[in-house]
């Protein structure tokens, strides 16, 4: 998901960082709609596990150290809390924070064809996670799923977050966590012409390894005001093992599904039936993720 209509921590060779951006915010807008058919169901099982650990850390302070912990269905809850979900998408965040008990949730983004599909409920803002526009401590929490790594500044995007809200709950792939359905698919999109386009490139290369940096994470929280900084592991089981699912959810990203959606009918359907092809046996799908809490 993008908070900011993306950007890195960085430019590719040739290409500036408001194009960049401007380029992310084009490619979840051109995804939305296969984003919905694949993605959506990964990142609605890593929302519910975010949240659930956002409710453990504001109701007992969480964990002293970073530890590895295994999520199972959310004990506690938000009860009454205002949440704002940054980075929204398509709003599993805030869906998975209204369950928790939120009283509030208003959702941020962009990428406006993302936002459409999260519903009047999670109340959606097209904005930049870099200059909210919201006052000084207009929520409780901010939510904040797999976002920072797209920010083009991510001090910023924390400070903002910290000036907004009195709590933060983070997410981000673990340090060197993979699935083999990633490679299979890529090898299948590299055979029908597809190259990932300059800000994925980019985003790989830059703001993604800080995204799942620990002592980064810690130390650019900690001076953007945060006082409570946790760390800890989390294990998702999203449920997810069937080719065809493992297909739609790597089809579906923003880096891809625009490609996939400029293909002829025919020539789409040649590589979905090759990607389920290619992700058969690769697994069930289980994700480790970073998750920090701050406030």
């Amino acid at each position: 998901m993008v908070g900011n209509a993306g950007g890195q921590g960085g430019s590719a060779a040739g290409v500036s960082a408001a194009g960049l951006s401007a380029e992310v915010r084009g490619a979840y807008e051109g995804a939305a709609r296969l984003w919905a058919e694949g993605p959506e169901r990964v990142y609605a099982s890593l929302a519910r596990a975010l949240v659930a650990s956002a409710a453990e850390s504001l109701a007992d302070g969480g964990p002293a150290d970073a530890r590895a912990h295994r999520v199972g269905p959310a004990g506690s809850r938000l009860a009454g809390l205002r949440a704002l979900d940054l980075g929204a998408g398509t709003g599993v965040a805030g869906r998975a924070a209204l369950a928790a008990g939120a009283r509030a949730v208003v959702s941020a983004d962009s990428a406006a064809g993302m936002l459409r599909r999260c519903g009047a409920g999670l109340h959606p803002v097209a904005a930049d996670a870099t200059a909210l526009p919201f006052r000084d401590g207009s929520f409780d929490l901010v939510l904040a799923a797999f976002c920072l790594g797209h920010l083009d500044r991510p001090a910023a995007g924390l400070r903002e977050a910290r000036r907004v809200a009195a709590a933060l709950a983070a997410s981000s792939f673990a340090p060197d966590w993979n699935h083999g359905a990633k490679a299979a698919v890529d090898h299948v999109l590299g055979s029908f012409g597809y190259r990932p386009p300059a800000w994925y490139v980019t985003f790989k290369r830059d703001t993604e390894p800080w995204a799942s940096d620990p002592a980064a994470l810690r130390r650019d929280t900690a001076a953007a005001g945060f006082a409570e900084v946790r760390l800890r592991t989390v294990t998702v089981d999203v449920g997810m093992s069937s080719p065809a699912r493992l297909a739609s959810w790597r089809l579906g990203m923003a880096h891809v599904a625009p490609f996939v959606g400029s293909l002829p009918a025919a020539r789409r359907a040649e590589l979905r039936r090759a990607a389920e092809s290619a992700v058969a046996g690769s697994g069930p799908l289980v994700v480790s993720m970073l998750v920090l809490t701050a406030r």
